[in-house]
């Protein structure tokens, strides 16, 4: 079982469209904001990894935790099999 931050700023049913199309090996926590997402990570024992609609997340993140949480930013157009897709190729559940 893999557990995903799906932190947003502007797509808020990312994590819905997330949960719909996955295979039910993923729990999708759902986050909007970068400052809520980054109190959520510094409070969390396991995050595997991180979805994001926001490049500006993505960034903090990756400041505040180099190199060490798989982060998938996902594009405003993007279907959930395509994140997905995405997130399979960083985090095996």
């Amino acid at each position: 079982m893999r557990h995903v931050l799906v932190a947003t700023s502007h797509r808020p049913q990312l994590a819905d469209e997330l949960r719909a199309a996955s295979d039910g090996r993923t729990v999708f926590n759902a986050i909007h904001g970068v400052e809520a997402a980054l109190e959520r990570l510094a409070r969390s024992a396991r995050v595997d990894a991180v979805v994001t609609d926001d490049p500006g997340i993505a960034a903090a993140i990756q400041s505040e935790i180099p190199g060490t949480l798989p982060v998938v930013l996902a594009a405003d157009d993007e279907g959930p099999r395509s994140v997905l897709e995405a997130l399979d190729g960083r985090v095996t559940a």
